[in-house]
C-alpha cells in the first residue's frame, strides 16, 4: 500500500494541532511534525492490519456499521428465541450535516469547514496560511470529559454565554485562554454542550475575541450544501466519514470535498474539487472533468454494491464552482 493510498486514513491524524504559536513557531513547527510521524506510523501499523485481515477491520476504522436489530426475548411456556433482523443503512438526502453553525467570526477566518463520520462531527472556522487560526466547534449531549491533551486536573474558569452558564478549561489558572490552545464551554439552552477549541489565533483581546463567536454560534442540525448530486447509491452503502475542506495552502484548490461509505466489506471514496486537486481513497481513480469540477472515485476491491467505480461516477451530476448553486439534496 503506498503513501498515496494511505491519504485517505490519515487525514484526521495528519491534520491533528500543532502547540500554539504564542509558544513558539519553530518550537510548534518541529512538535507538530513529530506528531505527524508518530501518528502516521500508528495508522501505518492499522492499514497493515486491514490488508492482514480483510474487509471487516477495515470498515472498524471508520464510523461502525449499524448494529443488529434485536427483538424483545419472548417469555413463557415454549417460547422460542426472537429472530435477529439485520438493520440496512439508508442513505439519507444530504450526507452532510452541522449540528451547529458560526455567526460571528474574526477577519482572520477565510472559510467554514465541515466533518462528519467516524472522527467526529465538528464544524471548523479556519484561515489561511503554515499556521492557519483554527476554531473548532463540537456539540455534545453530555458534558464532555477533559481533552486528553490537558490531562490532569485542568482549572474552569466560570463565564457566562449568550445568558448561560460555561467555563474556560485551562491548564494556566490564570490565563483563560491556556497559552493559546484555547478550550470555551458552555450549557446550550436546550440543555447541551457546545465547545470552541481554538488555536493559532493572532491579535489583541483574544479572549473577548472567542466570548463573541461562542455568543454566535446556532445550536440546532442543518444541512450542508454539496457541489454534487448522485442520482443514487447501492444498496448497503453506508457513510463511514465526510469532509469538506478549505485549504488551498495545502490542497491547491479553494476547496475540496470527500465522501466514504463501505459497504460489503468494501471501501468507495467519492472526491469532488475544482480541477487540480488531490484525490483520497483507495485503489485507481475513475475521474471525469465537468462544468468547472472533477469528480473521482476510487474503489479498494473491482465491486462494491454489484458495481464499479465507473459505474458509480456515471451516477454523479457536478453542479459548478459557484457555491449558491450548490444542494442540500444531494441523493437521490
Amino acid at each position: 500500500m503506498t503513501d498515496h493510498e494511505l491519504a485517505t486514513k490519515l487525514k484526521e491524524l495528519a491534520e491533528a494541532p500543532a502547540p500554539p504559536p504564542r509558544i513558539d513557531l519553530d518550537r510548534a513547527r518541529r512538535i507538530g511534525g513529530r506528531r505527524r510521524r508518530a501518528r502516521t506510523t500508528a495508522l501505518a501499523l492499522g492499514c497493515a492490519a486491514v490488508v492482514t485481515a480483510g474487509g471487516v477491520t477495515a470498515v472498524s476504522l471508520f464510523r461502525p456499521v449499524p448494529p443488529l436489530a434485536i427483538a424483545p426475548a419472548a417469555t413463557g411456556p415454549g417460547s422460542a428465541s426472537a429472530p435477529i433482523t439485520p438493520v440496512t443503512p439508508v442513505p439519507v438526502a444530504d450526507p452532510m450535516e452541522a449540528k451547529a453553525s458560526f455567526g460571528w467570526l474574526p477577519e482572520q477566518i477565510k472559510g467554514i469547514e465541515y466533518t462528519v463520520g467516524a472522527h467526529g462531527d465538528t464544524t471548523l472556522a479556519i484561515g489561511h496560511g503554515e499556521l492557519a487560526p483554527m476554531i473548532w466547534l463540537s456539540v455534545f449531549d453530555q458534558e464532555p470529559p477533559v481533552p486528553p491533551d490537558l490531562g490532569g486536573q485542568p482549572s474552569r474558569i466560570p463565564v457566562r454565554i449568550g445568558g448561560q452558564d460555561g467555563y474556560w478549561l485551562t491548564n494556566a489558572p490564570g490565563d483563560p485562554l491556556n497559552r493559546g490552545d484555547s478550550y470555551l464551554r458552555w450549557r446550550t439552552r436546550d440543555g447541551k454542550w457546545a465547545q470552541l477549541h481554538a488555536y493559532y489565533l493572532v491579535g489583541p483581546d483574544l479572549q473577548q475575541v472567542l466570548t463573541r463567536v461562542a455568543g454566535d454560534v446556532t445550536v440546532g442540525i442543518h444541512a450542508v450544501p454539496l457541489p454534487l448530486h448522485i442520482t443514487s447509491l447501492p444498496s448497503g452503502f453506508s457513510l463511514t466519514d465526510g469532509y469538506l475542506q478549505r485549504r488551498p495552502d495545502q490542497d491547491g484548490v479553494p476547496w475540496r470535498l470527500v465522501l466514504q461509505y463501505t459497504a460489503e466489506g468494501g471501501l468507495a471514496t467519492i472526491n469532488v474539487s475544482p480541477p487540480g486537486g488531490p484525490t483520497d481513497g483507495l485503489g485507481k481513480p475513475e475521474c471525469v472533468t465537468k462544468n468547472e469540477l472533477q469528480a473521482c472515485v476510487s474503489f479498494n476491491q473491482p465491486k462494491i454494491g454489484g458495481v464499479t467505480a465507473k459505474e458509480l461516477l456515471s451516477r454523479i451530476t457536478l453542479l459548478g464552482p459557484d457555491e449558491t448553486k450548490w444542494t442540500t439534496r444531494v441523493i437521490g
